[in-house]
């Protein structure tokens, strides 16, 4: 049986840019393994100078970089190419509330769903424009 919890991080996720292009069955794969996890207003998410160890999804909420909003998806650099996160990010001021993907989880999915790496591709492009 799949819970609640697990259908509402479905429906999160499939909001959601390079997860927009995949099918139910592996959006319930992946929300099977996302991690929701919330942090206050001002709150440190990823301290700059850092590589991030998983792929954080805001769904509620938002986080900040740099004084600049950060995709609703993020940091794929990081996790995808081993960039160190250029500032800190930091939780919005209504806070953030993500669903974080471990990096194992990302590179399990990329590998058996091509249309998230090309959904991540256009998220790093977009990110460098």
């Amino acid at each position: 049986m799949i819970g609640v919890d697990v259908v509402q991080r479905l429906f999160a996720l499939r909001a959601a840019g390079p997860f927009q292009r995949l099918e139910d069955a592996e959006l319930l794969l992946i929300a099977r393994h996302a991690r929701p996890r919330t942090f206050a207003a001002g709150k440190l998410v990823i301290p700059a100078g850092t590589i991030a160890e998983a792929l954080f999804v805001a769904p509620v909420g938002g986080a900040y970089v740099d004084g600049v909003a950060a995709p609703g998806v993020f940091d794929a650099p990081g996790l995808l190419f081993g960039l160190a996160a250029r500032a800190d990010y930091i939780a919005g001021p209504e806070g953030l509330e993500a669903l974080v993907i471990a990096k194992p989880h990302v590179f399990t999915i990329a590998r058996e769903c091509p249309e998230f790496v090309v959904g991540l591709r256009d998220l790093v492009g977009q990110a460098a424009s």
